[in-house]
């Protein structure tokens, strides 16, 4: 039997096709506590947890070489990978990065969203000894198009067999709206269908009795009667005529499942290893399913627009958390773009020179989120006491590289920080660095320089109290002197300003972090990675305050450029990473320019970088001559 008839606001099948999709925004914490609860027994479920798959892969260990290489142990790595996957989906089929990120985390906080998980229990008649068994979400991304499709089973309790199975689809997607302002896509869902199996006393429950009395179950699912003749095919007509009025209608399917092959509502991805479900269920159970018929129908639309490069919703900005997320989305979908140019013409110019008289634009934006990334940096590092490594980390090895050449790595008003004070420390660094590199293939002392070198080491280390220790011990501790010696010259520079010194530490420890991964890589720039010849130098100026009782400022220059990779140096744009050998030339100079002050978080005033790149041609080889 197959009917349309006008939507009832009571009825299950109804109140299920009519479900709305909220797309208002959560936080990123409920999100992946939802998702916790509702994927994760061990974080907090009450149940059993629902058990995932997107595009065809499993999330969860437990599927083995059908599941993901490295499976979300929580929900918060659960979002991100589900977010990526509808990212790169959407960035592919041509959305903006920044929306195609902020759409794509909307969509995925629906796993955390109850209402959206639990919409098919409309569809569970009511009032039977049965309790939920198994849940299976699958997750399908095409192009614009995100399909979920969930199907719960049901088995009676205390028994071994089912009784009745669920499946309910929802489709969300996005297009381009040529009405907004900006650059704006929107959102749109749909409950595609719903369709329940029966089995058992529920199968001859849901049609209507011997004594035409309405049953509790075909109450549920308000199936109606059969058209019969000439009237009922007229109320057929009549029916449908009611949607050019505005009303709404479903279509309703009842009958054996085997015969009903051709409905689309009667559709369900494969292999979902669902215990006893299998296709003698689905032959023999009553099907009783739905879809969206005639009229308009509207399960969820919102407005996404990109102005100035920053991402609203409708009138309303996003907050910062996933506006700089959607930004760093921007920066990874542009760098695929300059990675498909570079493939595409073997030579690639990104960012701005300005010694050639360019004007490096940043979004007006950027400066910002760079502040608060090293804020955040900062204050991380407070909490966990990790200041002095971390300064070890970004400055120890490049002190000790540059002690043997006449290079300033950080000035301090435009003198070596180190040189007046610091020499002994300096010469013991210069030659512990010769020594390593003598005994390397990058040595060029011949043989009989070496017991030299190793006799003023073990003068130098014992002068230093380090004798005993092995060289790349020695080395170490030199490379954590170093960076001690830079620390005091800052708080001797800021003697009367312990807050100013502080600020200039962790500056010098994250804010080139902050330039890489904001300003570069936020504009779509490259990484260099696993090695790279790299020049550094920081300049330190201050301004000391102009009157009492007022803070001074200090600045703080980056500078970097790279001319050649390592051994096994990689570029990565966005998605792609190119190995060393593919390159014929890559370079790179950035600079960055800070402004610290005691009473504010340090700021960044001005940012540029430059780059180019050249791919090697393979030579093609002259053809053989044709034999005469």
């Amino acid at each position: 039997m197959r009917v349309s008839r006008p939507w009832l606001p009571t009825g299950a099948l109804d109140r299920a096709l009519n479900h709305q999709v909220s797309f208002n925004e959560l936080s990123h914490a409920g999100v992946c506590e939802g998702i916790d609860r509702h994927f994760f027994s061990s974080l907090g479920a009450t149940a059993a947890p629902i058990r995932l798959r997107v595009n065809e892969v499993w999330t969860d260990a437990a599927h083995g070489a059908g599941a993901l290489n490295t499976p979300p142990r929580t929900g918060s790595e659960l979002l991100e990978q589900v977010t990526a996957t509808i990212s790169a989906a959407f960035v592919d089929a041509g959305v903006p990065g920044n929306i195609a990120h902020v759409q794509a985390f909307v969509i995925a906080s629906q796993l955390a969203c109850e209402e959206f998980l639990n919409v098919d229990r409309l569809l569970s008649v009511p009032n039977v000894e049965q309790i939920v068994y198994q849940q299976v979400l699958d997750v399908s991304v095409r192009g614009t198009e995100v399909c979920f499709h969930k199907t719960t089973t049901y088995k009676a309790k205390g028994g071994e067999t089912l009784t009745q199975v669920v499946d309910l689809g929802t489709k969300i997607w996005t297009e381009r709206s040529y009405l907004g302002y900006g650059d704006t896509w929107r959102l749109h869902a749909q409950v595609t269908n719903a369709a329940v199996r029966l089995s058992g006393a529920l199968e001859r429950d849901v049609l209507l009795g011997s004594d035409e009395r309405v049953t509790s179950a075909a109450r549920h699912f308000k199936v109606p009667r059969a058209p019969n003749g000439f009237w009922g095919c007229l109320t057929q007509v009549f029916s449908r005529l009611a949607g050019l009025l505005g009303k709404r209608g479903i279509e309703v399917v009842v009958g054996n499942a085997e015969n009903l092959a051709d409905v689309k509502a009667v559709t369900r991805p494969g292999q979902l290893e669902l215990t006893y479900l299998d296709e003698d269920f689905d032959r023999s159970a009553l099907l009783v399913c739905a879809a969206q018929d005639y009229g308009w129908w509207n399960n969820g639309v919102a407005e996404y627009r990109s102005v100035d490069d920053q991402v609203m919703r409708g009138d309303y900005l996003l907050d910062d958390e996933l506006q700089f997320k959607a930004y760093i989305a921007n920066g990874n979908a542009k760098a695929d773009r300059h990675a498909s140019l570079l493939l595409a013409a073997k030579k690639l110019t990104v960012g701005d020179d300005l010694r050639g008289g360019g004007r490096f634009a940043l979004a007006s934006h950027t400066n910002r989120y760079a502040g608060e990334y090293l804020t955040r940096a900062a204050l991380a590092a407070e909490a966990q006491a990790t200041l002095l490594k971390d300064l070890e980390d970004a400055l120890g090895g490049d002190l000790f590289r540059y002690s043997m050449t006449n290079h300033d790595f950080i000035t301090l008003g435009a003198e070596n920080i180190l040189a007046r004070h610091d020499a002994a420390l300096l010469e013991y660094a210069q030659l512990l660095c010769r020594l390593e590199r003598a005994q390397t293939a990058e040595g060029l002392a011949p043989a009989a320089e070496l017991p030299e070198l190793r006799r003023r080491v073990d003068a130098l280390a014992r002068a230093h109290d380090l004798s005993g220790l092995s060289e790349p011990e020695q080395i170490m501790q030199v490379k954590k002197r170093l960076v001690k010696a830079v620390i005091k010259r800052i708080e001797e520079a800021f003697r009367d300003d312990p807050g100013g010194a502080f600020q200039v530490l962790t500056t010098l420890a994250y804010a080139e972090k902050a330039s890489q991964h904001v300003v570069i890589q936020g504009d779509g720039g490259p990484q260099f990675l696993n090695g790279h010849d790299e020049t550094r130098q920081i300049s330190i100026f201050i301004r000391n305050p102009a009157r009492p009782n007022v803070a001074g400022q200090a600045f703080i220059k980056f500078c970097s450029s790279v001319n050649t990779l390592g051994e096994r140096g990689e570029i990565r744009f966005g998605r792609s990473t190119l190995a060393k050998d593919r390159f014929h030339e890559a370079k790179m100079a950035s600079v960055s320019f800070w402004r610290v002050e005691d009473n504010e978080e340090p700021t960044l005033v001005n940012a540029w970088y430059y780059a180019t790149f050249e791919l090697n041609v393979p030579v093609t080889p002259p053809l053989d001559p044709s034999p005469v």
